[in-house]
């Protein structure tokens, strides 16, 4: 009986030990399978951001006033240089 308590404490502390290992490895190849997918992640992250810019820059130059005011000549609109009124304009002053 003697004998036998030190070879059980020792068989606990072996299947521990090798439990643990096993456990350690599942968790490091986890994380760096969860390493990969965060990097392509990212790479798709930084890949619309790119993308966002450019169409950002693209709207700002679409709705720039140059930009409208050469489409509409190129479609044949024109500028009208005189204003018209519907009402006959009220003097701001009333002369005394």
């Amino acid at each position: 009986m003697n004998m036998k308590k030190p070879i059980l404490v020792l068989t606990i502390l072996f299947l521990s030990i090798i439990a643990l290992s096993v456990a350690r490895v599942v968790v490091s190849n986890g994380m760096s399978t969860s390493g990969i997918d965060l990097d392509k992640i990212q790479a798709s992250a930084s890949s619309y951001k790119i993308q966002n810019a450019i169409l950002k820059e693209k709207l700002l130059s679409i709705t720039s006033l140059e930009y409208v005011a050469s489409k509409a000549s190129a479609l044949g609109f024109v500028e009208s240089k005189t204003s018209i009124s519907l009402t006959k304009s009220i003097p701001l002053a009333i002369k005394q």
